[in-house]
């Protein structure tokens, strides 16, 4: 069972006392904690910093919501849910701005695990720790969630309040630019590198180490294109001290089954489990020891019938896929594991009588993909299922690395080439050189040419994986050129309108109660 979800009993949310009578001061509520008579020991800091990765497990994080909006803006992915607002959100069309299913969950949820963080680092140098390694961990630790949960706040929103200190309800935190957000995120895992331990043992999976701190910094510091940067920190994951800790898994499937986790293949994962077998959905209370520490990330991708099918994936993903033939003369693989959808069967005769999520295709879904990736064996699907979510994973490092390469150099450099082609021939496709679809030689002599395949084995390496939108952002989607050949690829883009689109409404309420937040332009 899943190591770090066992640690995860909710910890009391520590609610700051306010200015007020001093004589209230005087009355301790034996049946609830407070910051006079929390945070005074070791243990409490261990519990503090527990109860941020509490926050994975709800639905405007790790639990289900995420998935859906960062897939479903992405070109890869597309909504038919029943639910309106949950639909039209992966479409661009924010009619209500207080939509609580996403847009208030996911902001509330990632500033309370934010939150958690900033009480664990104001408290913990008030304490004498028995180990000053175990306290320069736990600060580790902290600092790699605050910048995790940062990083994707400003991948949806870009410009969001920067609160770094334990704050209060009456406090009116100020709105800073993306670049300064980056700049925190930046600074976070730079001392976080230097506090986590390189390897953890198997009780303590789920808990980030050095190389998950310079996987989330490289893509950090490749978002605003201080390519630099991100080149030292993939320098040390693959040609440093982390190829002993991080290799590309044999079987590409191991990625995403939950029988195969926190493998080589593994910067960063979400630890789920079923030891709290609740029913439809969690409770709202943030303090109930009981909730659930699943995922419905297979319930939120399953057909109508079988699940919610509330995201799915468009058909380009299988095109691309069939566009180039293993060196077996079969398909990639990788589409198996990725996607169901009606031409399978035959494309996969490897593989007979295929069942989708335990049941036959249905002929009625007609040219429509479903999300395969993420599936278990469970039979009839369950609300919530324990397989990990792979956050950070090596092939996208490799990829990540070679793009890097080619940006600080006028030609794609040898390396570059290398990564690619060990992302390839795992799959057992050919060497990009040898591509009997693509023009290798074109791609591995030439800048741009390398740059626009990136995209190409970015999206199928990666796809559903809650990448594609950041990629997007990075390669400037903000652009009309750019956004013309990506409508070809999915119609909802018609609605993405230059300078808004870029990032989500921010929650109304949240605007109204906080003069120093300004609506994003043009909503």
């Amino acid at each position: 069972m899943k190591k770090i979800a066992n640690y995860i009993v909710l910890c009391v949310s520590i609610t700051l006392l306010s200015s007020c009578d001093s004589s209230l001061l005087d009355i301790q509520n034996e049946n609830t904690l407070s910051t006079g008579v929390f945070w005074k020991t070791e243990a409490d800091i261990e519990s503090g910093v527990v109860s941020i990765y509490n926050m994975f497990y709800r639905q405007g994080t790790w639990t289900r919501n995420i998935y859906t909006q960062m897939t479903g803006m992405a070109d890869e992915g597309v909504s038919y849910a029943g639910w309106t607002e949950l639909n039209e959100y992966t479409k661009f069309i924010f009619t209500d701005y207080n939509f609580a299913e996403c847009n208030v969950k996911i902001w509330r949820e990632h500033y309370i695990a934010i939150f958690r963080a900033n009480q664990v680092l104001d408290n913990i140098d008030k304490i004498t720790f028995a180990n000053e390694t175990h306290k320069q961990d736990l600060i580790g630790q902290a600092k790699f969630l605050r910048a995790f949960y940062y990083f994707y706040l400003t991948t949806l929103w870009d410009n969001v309040p920067l609160v770094l200190k334990t704050s209060s309800a009456s406090d009116q935190p100020k709105q800073v630019t993306t670049e300064e957000v980056f700049a925190q995120i930046e600074a976070d895992l730079e001392d976080a590198v230097t506090k986590l331990p390189a390897i953890r043992d198997a009780k303590e999976y789920g808990r980030p180490t050095k190389g998950a701190a310079y996987g989330l910094l490289a893509k950090t510091y490749a978002q605003h294109h201080k390519w630099e940067n991100a080149k030292k920190c993939l320098e040390w994951l693959v040609d440093g001290e982390g190829k002993a800790y991080y290799d590309l898994r044999p079987n590409w499937a191991d990625n995403f089954s939950n029988r195969t986790e926190n493998n080589k293949e593994s910067l960063f994962e979400i630890q789920f489990s079923l030891m709290n077998r609740v029913g439809f959905d969690q409770t709202n209370n943030y303090l109930d020891p009981n909730a659930q520490l699943g995922t419905q990330i297979e319930m939120n991708q399953a057909p109508a019938g079988i699940g919610w099918n509330n995201i799915e994936a468009r058909r380009w993903l299988v095109d691309y896929f069939k566009r180039e033939k293993t060196t077996e003369g079969k398909n990639d693989i990788r589409l198996f594991h990725t996607l169901w959808y009606d031409g399978a069967s035959s494309d996969f005769p490897e593989y007979p009588n295929q069942l989708i999520y335990g049941k036959p295709w249905n002929s009625d879904w007609g040219n429509r993909v479903f999300i395969k990736k993420y599936s278990t064996d469970a039979l009839p699907l369950y609300y919530w299922n324990d397989n990990n979510f792979r956050s950070l994973r090596y092939a996208d490092m490799l990829l990540l690395y070679a793009e890097v390469l080619n940006e600080l150099n006028t030609t794609p450099p040898a390396k570059a080439v290398e990564c690619v082609n060990r992302v390839r021939n795992r799959v057992k496709l050919p060497n990009i050189e040898n591509s009997t679809y693509y023009n290798g030689t074109q791609i591995t002599t030439n800048k741009e040419a390398f740059r626009e395949h990136l995209k190409i084995e970015r999206g199928l390496e990666l796809a559903m994986e809650c990448v594609r939108w950041i990629d997007l952002k990075r390669w400037g989607i903000n652009d009309a050129n750019t956004l013309t050949s990506i409508k070809e690829r999915d119609s909802d883009f018609n609605n993405f309108v230059l300078g808004k689109s870029i990032r989500m409404p921010i929650p109304q309420s949240e605007v109204d109660n906080n003069p120093n937040l300004k609506q994003n332009d043009q909503y």
